[in-house]
């Protein structure tokens, strides 16, 4: 084990044997796996609250979940075992009130070619899993001949009849969040990161990447709700890309 959750661990770093506490060892594996489990449903939860979704059940098992993993509050590994199955069933029902609020949003998915080159003129790269950043940002760029493209992760948005309705979302770059260091630095466009999957960026290209959300890197611009007018202002300022298409075409 490993617990370093309170003030009194063993030599101030933390307990390895037993806690302080008396924490047995699969109690604290225990708590470890159910709050890794609750991460993921927060970040779930986030998109699905932000397009106007809550369920106040799920909401009531996290309060339960944070305030049992506290110090002296619960050494019972079969109640944990109870929460961990739980949250399993949580877990499920948070995908589908996200699923929900999605299609309820921008409708019903469909299958969609997506190119994967540039195509000429001045570009936004989007990048995480924020739908209402990327709509919020497609609504303050139509008209402006800028182009909107997605980065990995983002890829499914363009199967969504509400945010593909926009135009000027005219592709996907990059393959996943681990070859955005190398990408990022090869297009002059701006760059939003709205969640998770950003990594620190390279002087070569900080100056004109924002975040937004939940999303924060030290040195970046952060924007605060959905006004995006700074990206779009860089946006303005870098060279055009060429038409170039890609070696192949993606499929949502």
């Amino acid at each position: 084990m490993f617990c370093y959750q309170c003030s009194q661990t063993v030599r101030g770093t933390g307990c390895t044997v037993k806690g302080v506490c008396g924490k047995e060892p699969t109690v604290a594996r225990l708590q470890d796996n159910l709050l890794i489990a609750t991460k993921g449903m927060a970040a779930y939860l986030y998109h699905a609250r932000e397009l106007g979704y809550t369920d106040t059940e799920i909401d009531a098992f996290l309060e339960r979940v944070f305030y049992s993993t506290f110090t002296n509050v619960n050494f019972d590994a079969e109640d944990f075992i109870r929460l961990a199955v739980e949250g399993g069933k949580m877990n499920v029902k948070t995908m589908k009130l996200l699923k929900k609020a999605h299609i309820e949003t921008y409708g019903e998915p469909e299958p969609t070619k997506v190119q994967t080159g540039t195509v000429k003129g001045k570009g936004i790269v989007v990048t995480g899993h924020g739908l209402k950043a990327l709509e919020e940002l497609l609504k303050q760029t139509e008209g402006t001949g800028i182009n909107v493209y997605t980065h990995s992760e983002l890829l499914p948005a363009h199967g969504y009849p509400g945010l593909k309705k926009y135009k000027h979302l005219v592709g996907n770059l990059g393959i996943s969040w681990r070859d955005q260091k190398n990408l990022f630095s090869k297009y002059p466009v701006a760059i939003l990161g709205t969640s998770n999957c950003v990594l620190i960026p390279k002087e070569d290209y900080k100056d004109r990447m924002f975040t937004t959300g939940p999303a924060r890197l030290p040195g970046v611009h952060h924007i605060d709700g959905y006004d995006y007018s700074p990206v779009i202002e860089k946006a303005r300022s870098l060279p055009e890309l060429d038409d170039k298409l890609g070696d192949y075409i993606l499929t949502t």
